[in-house]
């Protein structure tokens, strides 16, 4: 096997800092009020490696105060929730003990996209993987035995970006119900008013927004590892026919951006998910100067469907996420003359990414997908 298939999306797990107050937030957003919540210590786990080391004998106390801690040894708390339609799935991560990747990138990201999981192999075709995944240059920075099933993560920040991907391999049928060790309910916390539906009608996540260093030398990684060879390019910038009335933190501003889309996989309810590749080009942007200055490559922001009745619906939600929920406009602008216009809600504190909302199209605009800049076929090459 020589690609990563990307299936059904299952969740993106995103590393917090407080896993039940971020829940909180999903409820209020999403309206996912109910949450399976697994609190794995290092001895529930089988197997447990990260960065390719096993855990070891406790080292020698040497006159430390207090308990040493076991190397290769990790625990977290781990919370999934569900919108009420079924379509859209998070995990939320809160590191609990020892180093893991999760630990990792809490400690240098902060909250964030730590992986992606939509993909679940059999044992033999995840050993044909294993050869290729070494050859990239893609290794597993973390896996564990828990339940039924082993979990590995790919770690992706040389080829792709500051993510992983995540593949899990059943031993045994029923290997996803495992028995939760508590669960949140938050049906009776949501402070959203009635008459702002916010996310909860939300059919499935679009694209995961990657911010990159250099489209021209990442994407045709993104292309190899989940092998799909053509892609759509934009050079999406402030001019008229591209986008106008375009903002930064609020203030007008003058910017462009490179990007490379394609889909990838189908979310529950059949809508299909894929990555937007980002590059800025020019001026400044939330892309640049609030991400990829302060972090390096990784995933900026999710595309969320979410179906807006009018624009008086529009408004409201806009109002709610300024007002009340403290999640301002980070970047925004009309795209194509005016047929429709994208904002950035800064929801990093509230959800630990950047959210991508559109606006319900004029009647007049056509629904179809912007006609691409560029074409990228990456099958079409020369030694």
């Amino acid at each position: 096997m020589n690609r990563i298939p990307l299936q059904t999306l299952r969740y993106p797990t995103i590393v917090v800092n407080d896993a039940r107050a971020m829940a909180l937030n999903y409820a209020d957003f999403y309206g996912i009020t109910s949450w399976r919540v697994h609190h794995v210590t290092p001895a529930r786990l089988q197997n447990a490696t990260f960065r390719g080391r096993i855990q070891a004998p406790p080292p020698p106390a040497d006159g430390m105060l207090g308990e040493v801690p076991i190397p290769g040894a990790y625990g977290f708390t781990s919370a999934i929730g569900t919108s009420r339609s079924g379509d859209l799935s998070f995990r939320l991560v809160q590191p609990t003990s020892g180093m893991s990747s999760f630990e990792e990138f809490l400690v240098t990201r902060g909250q964030g996209v730590h992986s992606i999981f939509a993909t679940v192999l059999e044992p033999r075709e995840f050993d044909r993987l294993k050869p290729w995944l070494k050859e990239i240059g893609a290794p597993i920075v973390q896996s564990y035995r828990f339940g039924d099933a082993d979990y590995y993560y790919v770690d992706m920040r040389h080829l792709l970006a500051n993510f992983s991907v995540q593949i899990v391999v059943p031993r045994a049928e029923g290997w996803e119900n495992i028995e939760p060790d508590e669960y949140w309910d938050f049906s009776e916390d949501v402070t959203r008013p009635r008459d702002v539906p916010a996310a909860i009608n939300a059919v499935g996540i679009t694209h995961f927004g990657v911010v990159v260093d250099n489209l021209q030398d990442r994407l045709p990684n993104f292309a190899r590892v989940f092998g799909e060879n053509v892609w759509r390019g934009m050079h999406w910038r402030t001019a008229p026919g591209s986008l106008e009335d375009t903002t930064n933190n609020g203030q007008p501003v003058t910017h462009g951006y490179f990007t490379g889309r394609t889909d990838l996989g189908t979310n529950p309810s059949g809508l299909p998910f894929g990555f937007e590749v980002i590059q800025p080009t020019f001026g400044p942007s939330h892309y640049k100067e609030d991400f990829l200055l302060q972090l390096g490559p990784g995933i900026h922001h999710i595309d969320v469907r979410t179906p807006m009745a009018d624009w008086d619906e529009w408004d409201r939600t806009n109002t709610w996420l300024d007002e009340r929920f403290g999640a301002p406009t980070c970047m925004s602008g009309w795209l194509r003359n005016h047929a429709a216009l994208f904002r950035y809600k800064d929801t990093r504190q509230k959800l630990g990414y950047v959210t991508e909302l559109s606006a319900p199209r004029k009647r007049d605009t056509p629904t179809g997908r912007w006609q691409p800049d560029y074409w990228y076929d990456f099958s079409a090459v020369v030694d």
